[in-house]
Order: C-alpha cells, then sequence, then structure tokens
C-alpha cells in the first residue's frame, strides 16, 4: 500500500512538473494572444539582477493563470460536456438550439421571462430622465439618439431551451424602458428590437446576433443605426453586406473552450475607413469577440464632417463598421455613462448612446444618463 502512495506522489510531482517546465517554456517564448496578454501579461526576461524580483512576481501571476495546456484541458472539458452530457461546461453560458449559444446570467433570463415589468412611477421615472438628459445634451448645442442593443434572446427566442419560456417583445420589462423613451423621445426613438424582429423575419438566413457570440453582427448593428440615426435629417447611405468568413469564433464559444475549433461566417460591411487609439496607432477591428481600447477614434476621408461622439458598452463595436463609414471622425468612449461635457471637450455634433438590452434589467437611467464620464 505504502508502494502504491510512493507511485501516486511521483506520478503526481511528474505531471505538475511537466506542466510547470512547459509554463516556463511558454514564458520563454514570448508574448501570447493580445486576449492572452490582458489575462495575464508575459513577463520580460530579465537582463539584470535588479529586475529579477519583477520578473518572478510576474511568472508567478503568469503561472497562475495561464498555467501549460490550460486551454487543451477547457476545450476537452467542453467537448466531453457538451458532446457527452447536453451540458454546458460555463455556468454563464446556455446551450440553444441548432448550435447557438445564449448569455445565461441573472439578468438576461428575467429579461427573457418578463420580470421586473415597471409600475407608474418606474414609467414616469425613466420618462422624466430621459426628458431631462435629451435637453440637457440640447442646452449644450447638441442631439441625442438613445439606441438599445437587444439581447439575442429577444431576438431568437426559438432557439433558446424550451424550458426558459421567453416572453414576447411586448411583455417585458424592456416594452416598458421603450415606451418611457418613446414619450421622452417623440417621434425619434426607434425600438430596435421589434426592428431587428422584423428584418429576421424578411431575412431570416442573414444573421442578426451571431450564434456563438453575446453581440449582434455588423449587419444587426447597421440595420438599427440607421433607422435610429434617420431622425437627424443626416444623408446617410444604406448599408450593404457580404458574408464572410470570420477570423475567429464567438466570445460565448470562448467560454465552452471551443473558440479555437469552431469557425464563424457573419455578415459584414466593407472596410475603407480606419480607427486609431489614443496614441495615434492603428487599430485592427474585429467586431466579433471584441477587443478594443476604451477610448479610439474612427472615420473615413469623405464621410460627413459632423463629428459624432459614441456613448457605448461592447455592443458599440459592431457599430463600427457602419458609423466609421459615413462619418469623418467617430469618438468612441467604452463607457456606460453619457455626459454632455464631455462630448462637448470632444467637439461634438451629435450624441449616440448604444447600451445592451440586459442592463436595462439591473441599472438605473439614473446610473447611465447624464452624469460626467471621465475621458479615458
Amino acid at each position: 500500500m505504502r508502494s502504491l502512495s510512493y507511485v501516486s506522489a511521483l506520478l503526481a510531482c511528474g505531471f505538475l512538473g511537466g506542466l510547470g517546465a512547459l509554463t516556463i517554456a511558454n514564458i520563454l517564448d514570448g508574448p501570447g494572444t493580445d486576449r492572452q496578454e490582458r489575462e495575464a501579461a508575459t513577463p520580460p526576461i530579465p537582463t539584470r539582477v535588479s529586475e529579477l524580483p519583477g520578473f518572478l512576481s510576474g511568472a508567478r501571476f503568469y503561472a497562475t493563470e495561464r498555467y501549460a495546456l490550460k486551454e487543451e484541458f477547457i476545450t476537452m472539458n467542453g467537448i466531453v460536456k457538451m458532446g457527452a452530457f447536453a451540458h454546458s461546461p460555463a455556468t454563464t453560458v446556455m446551450l440553444g438550439k441548432d448550435g447557438y449559444l445564449f448569455l445565461d446570467t441573472p439578468e438576461t433570463i428575467a429579461g427573457a421571462q418578463g420580470q421586473g415589468r415597471f409600475d407608474a412611477d418606474d414609467l414616469a421615472r425613466w420618462t422624466a430622465h430621459f426628458s431631462s438628459t435629451q435637453q440637457a445634451f440640447a442646452d449644450a448645442g447638441l442631439s441625442y439618439t438613445f439606441v438599445i442593443g437587444p439581447n439575442k434572446h429577444s431576438i431568437y427566442p426559438e432557439k433558446t431551451p424550451d424550458w426558459l419560456d421567453v416572453r414576447p417583445l411586448n411583455a417585458t420589462r424592456s416594452a416598458d424602458v421603450v415606451q418611457a423613451a418613446r414619450t421622452a423621445f417623440p417621434g425619434s426613438f426607434v425600438d430596435t428590437r421589434r426592428l431587428l424582429a422584423d428584418a429576421r423575419v424578411a431575412a431570416p438566413d442573414v444573421a442578426l446576433h451571431h450564434p456563438t457570440d453575446t453581440h449582434w453582427t455588423e449587419w444587426g448593428a447597421a440595420i438599427a443605426l440607421h433607422a435610429a440615426l434617420l431622425p437627424l435629417g443626416l444623408d446617410l447611405p444604406a448599408p450593404q453586406f457580404e458574408i464572410t468568413d470570420l477570423v475567429r469564433s464567438g466570445d460565448l464559444a470562448r467560454m465552452v473552450g471551443q473558440q479555437s475549433r469552431w469557425r464563424a461566417k457573419a455578415p459584414v460591411l466593407p472596410r475603407g475607413w480606419t480607427c486609431e487609439g489614443p496614441d495615434g496607432n492603428a487599430i485592427d477591428v474585429v467586431t466579433i469577440d471584441p477587443l478594443m481600447p476604451n477610448r479610439f477614434t474612427c472615420g473615413t476621408a469623405d464621410g460627413r464632417p459632423e463629428k459624432l461622439v459614441v456613448f457605448m458598452d461592447s455592443f458599440g463595436i459592431s457599430a463600427i463598421p457602419y458609423l466609421a463609414a459615413r462619418f469623418r471622425s467617430v469618438d468612441f468612449l467604452w463607457t456606460d455613462t453619457a455626459d454632455p461635457q464631455v462630448a462637448v471637450e470632444l467637439g461634438a455634433d451629435h450624441v449616440l448612446q448604444i447600451l445592451v438590452e440586459r442592463k436595462m434589467m439591473t441599472d438605473t437611467p439614473e446610473s447611465f444618463l447624464a452624469q460626467k464620464a471621465p475621458l479615458q
């Protein structure tokens, strides 16, 4: 029995030692992908004794977050759980039908099931704050457009599991938010949920949301923004798309460890515009499972001269191809808070705010409208 314990211990030490050796080899190989480096940056190899403590500290964090074969373990775990047991290996990912994955968080589930409806006081408060926000931007000489990025659950309800029981669009908290916005912005607010639901009926084979990502596609964003910006009276060309192979699969595929295995196609808009970060360096824009700085500027030389400032969450990334192709300069700020003072500092003529639908479940209008948002 004692011999068996010794053998087990030796095998465990050998296995862990092998992982350690591979981890060190990965460090010596240099940086990995952008996302890996954000998770845990590869520490630079020390060239002086004084740099050794920093290297050891960085290497320890690297080993904790990016130990060798971690990605392979996650991938295999996903293959076994989804293939053999039809069970999601990630608690935040829901397995839908026909290869669709959905975000599985309390706010998305509650929203899809029609929980959290407004009472009369809620409706009055949201309406009043939408109105005061529009007035605050108007007082600063700016137009303000508010756009909701619909949850995938709202646009593809039949792809969700049967147990979810997704409620109709007019029977959710988001419908109450839409009612408040329509009262505050008469004649100009667009219900993007209804718009995309209708677009899906008209062209059922054209993806408006990525099947393996939480976000809408470039085409879905373009349809919504084109309609939302029409009340500004600008001559904005209608969007066009082509179906293209994507460089990677979505964030939900990454969460279940299958991003390196699954391939994706989507309707994308033409390129020709450029983006740059705060340092002036060009940025390569990928709108699925996006990686972008907190502030950046995009545009095209022959676009409209009006300056557009966009306050957004991650749903604003897919809006880049539509907006950048139509304006000379668009400032994108990754923040949930829109603020007239910031927009004025940036020289805005028009302000656009894009927030995902699920935030309507947990946030209040005061949390994302008409407050001071710091420049990044």
